[in-house]
């Protein structure tokens, strides 16, 4: 099958590390991987990772560019020239880049993955049928995003439910962290993204954290996006303001986020809105005690997994309360976790999610 995945940057960021792993599980099991990306952002490193039989096609349009209208051509023309099967879009806007290709290539299946709880909201009407024209399945990466998308108007038919999935064999490398009740770090892994990914309500809870345990420990592994640089200032002025320099560490990107995993000893997820939390199975899949937002994606996940807890999303002095209560059971439950790490891998294999997206493909 001749597959081509479909998006507008290439940075480390949560979807596309999730791309790229997709792209090479795909490949691994002698598909045909186009990976076709329209804008001019784009992680070296991160396409290192791929596989060498992989195709890449680099269209680099300049971010912000208003050519709207150029790409629709370039990329129906890929698609014919190619003779590609089927289109995965990764990206919300990208199925409007195949209005072209649907009449040009009309066989060519569409999929759409949505990756974000409320993104139908706001868009319009006529903008949600374009996308049910050019999509032949929508894809929720949870249950909560699959009913956002029934929700919006979508053909209950044309959508389905698969969970992200984990490279499994990379999280093989956990280690038992000696457990320092005087030093206890806790991670975030998040782009720098407070309005959606609540960093500064973990930065608060560690405030008061920090009342008790003084010497609490947070890092943040995450890069920060030039549209994002102000909040990320922000951030660093609240930990200078309150004397937290001894206690908060901003580490920027992280290639290697089992080798984070294995530094900390509670995950943190503070998002305000999350469709899935990639990072919470993550930790998960380390044995790492988890607590996260009660917000439609990770309690999702903590419900099926009947790991970690939750606090009330938005809330700093419940995260901190969580935060010191975890610390004060951490023993029992860190040997939970440890216990349970392999069934998260079971449950949330990238072979399993590319499975279950090769059915989709094929029916």
């Amino acid at each position: 099958m001749k597959i081509m995945y479909l998006l507008f940057s290439f940075t480390v960021g949560g979807t596309e590390r999730l791309v790229a792993n997709i792209c090479n599980q795909m490949e691994n099991q002698n598909e045909e991987v186009h990976l076709y990306i329209i804008n001019d952002l784009i992680d070296d490193n991160l396409l290192d990772t791929l596989n060498e039989n992989i195709h890449v096609k680099l269209l680099r349009r300049k971010v912000g560019s208003k050519d709207k209208i150029s790409p629709l051509f370039e990329v129906a023309k890929y698609i014919k020239k190619n003779k590609i099967e089927v289109v995965h879009c990764n990206s919300f806007n990208a199925p409007e880049l195949l209005i072209l290709s649907k009449i040009v290539n009309p066989n060519c299946k569409v999929v759409s993955t949505i990756h974000g709880m409320g993104q139908f909201e706001n868009i319009g009407k006529n903008k949600i049928l374009l996308k049910n024209w050019v999509c032949d399945k929508f894809i929720g990466i949870s249950n909560a995003v699959a009913g956002d998308i029934v929700a919006a108007g979508i053909d209950e038919k044309k959508v389905a439910r698969v969970y992200n999935g984990i490279e499994t064999k990379r999280y093989d490398c956990a280690k038992l962290k000696k457990y320092d009740e005087n030093v206890i770090v806790i991670g975030c892994v998040a782009r720098i993204m407070p309005e959606l990914k609540g960093q500064d309500i973990l930065l608060e809870a560690i405030k008061i954290v920090k009342k008790k345990h003084p010497k609490v420990m947070a890092l943040f592994a995450g890069g920060v996006a030039e549209s994002q640089q102000r909040d990320y200032e922000k951030l660093k002025k609240y930990v200078r303001d309150n004397s937290l320099e001894e206690n908060v560490k901003f580490l920027g990107n992280v290639d290697n986020i089992p080798e984070f995993l294995n530094k900390i000893d509670i995950c943190v997820v503070p998002s305000r809105s999350e469709g899935f939390g990639l990072a919470l199975v993550e930790a998960m899949a380390m044995g790492v005690p988890c607590i996260a937002s009660n917000i439609a994606g990770p309690r999702e996940i903590i419900s099926r997994t009947e790991l970690g807890k939750l606090f009330e999303s938005n809330d700093s002095d419940d995260l901190a309360n969580k935060l010191e209560n975890m610390i004060v059971d951490f023993v029992s439950e860190k040997n939970i976790f440890w216990m349970m790490k392999d069934k998260i891998k079971n449950l949330y294999s990238i072979e399993k999610m590319c499975g279950e997206l090769k059915n989709i493909y094929e029916n």
